[in-house]
């Protein structure tokens, strides 16, 4: 489904803060998680780029820390219309590299 393209605001979203990626048993669910740490303060940035009803059916997983809200993107980037690899300049370079292989496996 890949576009090449990006929803504008998400990318500048996730340029701007620290992204990361990680796998949980990859062999069984073939998914890359990608997640942004948002500061406090742009929490209600965040829900009205993903929109209000995104939200309406419990909310959204996320993980509180000390300094910031970790939430998982992978959802919201496959609700743009696009896949993780339209954002890969949102993430370190060599982490990219590192799950590069995966990330092919898990959008074919």
């Amino acid at each position: 489904m890949a576009t090449g393209q990006v929803n504008p605001d998400l990318y500048e979203l996730l340029r701007e803060r620290e992204t990361g990626l990680y796998t949980q048993n990859f062999e069984k669910n073939e998914t890359v998680f990608a997640y942004v740490h948002l500061d406090y303060s742009d929490v209600a940035d965040f829900v009205e780029l993903v929109g209000y009803d995104f939200l309406c059916e419990g909310g959204y997983d996320a993980k509180i820390c000390t300094t910031s809200v970790c939430i998982e993107i992978n959802d919201v980037i496959e609700r743009f219309g696009h896949d993780l690899s339209d954002y890969k300049n949102c993430f370190d370079e060599d982490l990219w590299k590192d799950h590069e292989k995966e990330i092919a496996i898990m959008e074919a």
